[in-house]
């Protein structure tokens, strides 16, 4: 054992010693590494948390860790890009309703297979412009083309409901809002938390939260959506609105709804091959769900069945996965967009 034990293994992880925003993030590639609470009295130190502690205050960070850590700021810096997500998601659906009205069109929704790939081009253009400066080109293509299929699926087939389409897309301001909320709500704790046990305890509720929160908020402006699209008269036209959705729509909204939030939080939250990998999964199973709902025999039919056949399994799947890995320090950085 050489007189300082520690300079060895300061060498061996200096890069992420010198990217570390928080000791949290070095215990975390130690133990990733073999160094555990066995192997820390080698290092002269009874735990991991404790040798990370000493490497962090050793190793100087690089001029980009310097930059200012201040959390996001409460309610106004997250309102402002969560109203611009709503208003850019919502302007493909705005084209689809207007190109209707001009071709008039019953309700002024248009259809046909040039109409759904220029609504899908949108939302694609759309996911691309909110996905991050510091993203990859792949990744942002990747990324901007599932949630493309899937809203566009919402939005643009043929018997889809466009105040449903309309209200999802919206959701994803709020869902935008959220996504914002978990990260300052990691990024408070990370800076307070001791251990990485102590982390995860005071991140466990915060993601039912901001779940509940979304599929709350997400309830109510489908609802407002659908008042605002079926009202006919004065008399009775809450109700209309209520009856003229059936159960299997309102859970298709909330599945989707559900799907997208969990990958929207694991690509804010630095898990960008994570949300790929989720997109690329619910659009297989809504691909496989579509093939099983058409025809004569099928499960049902319309893009609402295999909304809800595709993403209700895969955002049941995806719950837990989430669950476990944003519990974790290293998901929790600061934002890297400016």
């Amino acid at each position: 054992m050489t007189a300082d034990p520690v300079h060895a293994l300061r060498e061996r992880h200096l890069a992420c010693c010198e990217g570390a925003v928080h000791p949290l993030e070095i215990a975390a590639e130690l133990e990733a590494s073999g160094v555990g609470p066995g192997t820390a009295g080698h290092y002269r130190h009874n735990d991991v948390f404790a040798l990370a502690e000493e490497l962090y205050a050793r190793v100087p960070r690089r001029p980009a860790a310097l930059r200012a850590v201040e959390p996001e700021s409460p309610w106004r810096r997250r309102t402002a890009p969560a109203c611009r997500a709503a208003a850019l998601y919502l302007l493909p659906c705005l084209v689809l309703w207007l190109i209707g009205r001009l071709l008039g069109r019953p309700g002024g929704v248009a259809r046909g297979p040039g109409v759904c790939l220029g609504v899908a081009a949108l939302f694609g253009l759309v996911a691309a412009a909110t996905a991050g400066r510091r993203v990859g080109i792949a990744a942002r293509i990747g990324y901007a083309l599932g949630l493309a299929a899937l809203l566009g699926t919402a939005a643009a087939t043929p018997r889809a409901d466009p105040a449903m389409a309309a209200a999802l897309t919206v959701g994803m301001g709020l869902a935008e809002w959220c996504a914002r909320w978990f990260r300052h709500i990691g990024w408070g704790h990370l800076d307070t938390a001791h251990s990485r046990a102590g982390f995860r305890i005071r991140m466990r509720p915060v993601l039912p939260v901001a779940v509940g929160l979304y599929l709350s908020g997400l309830a109510a402006i489908t609802f407002a959506t659908l008042v605002l699209a079926r009202h006919r008269a004065a008399d009775g036209w809450v109700a209309e609105a209520v009856a003229g959705s059936s159960a299997g729509a309102w859970a298709t909204q909330g599945c989707t709804g559900l799907l997208l939030l969990l990958v929207l939080l694991l690509w804010r939250c630095g898990r960008q091959r994570d949300a790929l990998a989720a997109l690329l999964c619910s659009l297989s199973a809504v691909g496989v769900a579509a093939a099983l709902t058409s025809g004569p025999g099928g499960l049902g039919t319309g893009p609402g069945q295999a909304l809800l056949w595709g993403c209700g399994p895969a955002a049941a799947l995806l719950l837990p996965y989430a669950w476990a890995v944003l519990l974790r320090p290293e998901s929790h950085r600061p934002d890297p967009d400016p």
